[in-house]
């Protein structure tokens, strides 16, 4: 456990977890603050999301925005989405992967009423191919606490069909889930703005 995640569960307030997070940025002032926002091309909270699931942002600060960005949505209860229709996963995931030149993997963190707690980006390979270690998955998944998983990946050739890799590594993560008790609920594949469920095809 890292030392942020250990100072995570002891923030007590919304006062002390915004204190912990400017602590992590490299700003003494709101003009410093301003520059980095630049740097980053930082224009939106959709661009802090993309910059948090993204590989450039260290896991300390993506961790205590995601927390932040929890709390934030939490605010009003009317945020929180229903996310147990496959289709609208799919779809979700077929648009946010659109265009992709290469293969990405993200994971999808729920809590037990199916709302969506958090998303994270794991790994980015070159062309089609990117490498992809259970372990890491999980790790996110204890942070979250969350009760189930959805992991998605796209190939940039369009196609949808998976391969054996594909088919493997969902059996593992299917193994691996029933010992860290977290329900793996689905492996979705992307390409061409289309979308296939492993799960829908019964092949896990």
């Amino acid at each position: 456990m890292t030392e942020t995640t250990q100072n995570y569960y002891y923030v007590e307030s919304d006062r002390d977890l915004l204190k912990l997070l400017f602590d992590q940025l490299p700003c003494q002032s709101l003009e410093d603050l301003l520059q980095l926002l630049d740097q980053k091309h930082i224009a939106s909270f959709k661009d802090i999301l993309d910059y948090t699931s993204g590989p450039d942002c260290p896991n300390d600060l993506a961790l205590t925005i995601e927390v932040a960005m929890d709390r934030l949505r939490r605010t009003d209860m009317r945020r929180s989405s229903d996310w147990a229709s496959s289709s609208k996963i799919g779809n979700y995931l077929a648009n946010k992967l659109l265009g992709q030149k290469q293969e990405q993997f993200w994971v999808l963190y729920f809590d037990q009423q199916q709302n969506l707690l958090g998303e994270k980006m794991l790994f980015q390979g070159t062309l089609d191919r990117s490498w992809v270690h259970p372990r890491e998955i999980f790790r996110w998944a204890v942070v979250y606490g969350c009760a189930s998983i959805i992991v998605a990946h796209n190939h940039p050739s369009g196609a949808l069909t998976p391969s054996d890799n594909d088919l493997e590594l969902t059996k593992g993560l299917k193994k691996a889930s029933k010992i860290m008790k977290i329900t793996f609920l689905d492996h979705f594949i992307i390409g061409g703005g289309e979308y296939l469920s492993l799960r829908e095809r019964e092949l896990f």
